[in-house]
């Protein structure tokens, strides 16, 4: 098979790149390979296999959707593709400027993209409206005094506790 580039020497490096769904390969002689700085190292027997992936990486930056090579942080000038490379943002803006490219990331990476699982025990609990709060504080006052009627004083110490922290948060009715 002839070298793609030259059309005079053999292929010898075949490359095949899938980017959403399109697959694209080429076929290069070792000298074309090396003009594109895909260089093998095999010239020198010096075969390693993270030099040639670092050495094709700036090849296939081609062939990304060019909205990706394009896309920048508005504050910081971050690029899309220097965050895939360094796994790290540059500043506040840019999670929400990537915003989309993260969101399907953490689909990917997580299987969603919000938290579902259960949450810290120290951190804050969640904001209840007057009207839930008031009949969550009811019922809380009507276990009380079933507790209270059934002789039941550990349990009646703890929904006491209940009410108290529950009239600290959200006010007394």
């Amino acid at each position: 098979m002839l070298c793609e580039e030259c059309r005079k020497a053999n292929a010898a490096v075949f490359l095949k790149l899938a980017v959403n769904n399109k697959v694209t390969e080429l076929h290069l002689c070792p000298a074309c390979a090396a003009k594109k700085g895909m260089s093998l190292g095999l010239e020198t027997g010096a075969f390693n296999i993270s030099d040639i992936v670092g050495n094709m990486s700036g090849y296939f930056k081609d062939f990304l959707p060019a909205e990706r090579k394009a896309l920048r942080c508005g504050s910081c000038g971050l690029r899309y593709g220097e965050f895939k490379e360094s796994g790290r943002l540059g500043c506040p803006e840019c999670y929400a400027g990537f915003e989309p490219q993260l969101v399907q990331l953490l689909d990917r990476i997580h299987g969603a993209s919000r938290h579902t699982g259960r949450t810290y025990a120290g951190g804050p609990a969640p904001k209840l409206s007057k009207g839930e709060a008031a009949r969550r504080l009811a019922a809380l006052r009507a276990e009380l005094k079933v507790a209270v009627a059934r002789e039941d004083f550990e349990g009646a110490a703890r929904l006491r506790d209940a009410v108290k922290e529950m009239e600290g948060r959200h006010g007394r009715p």
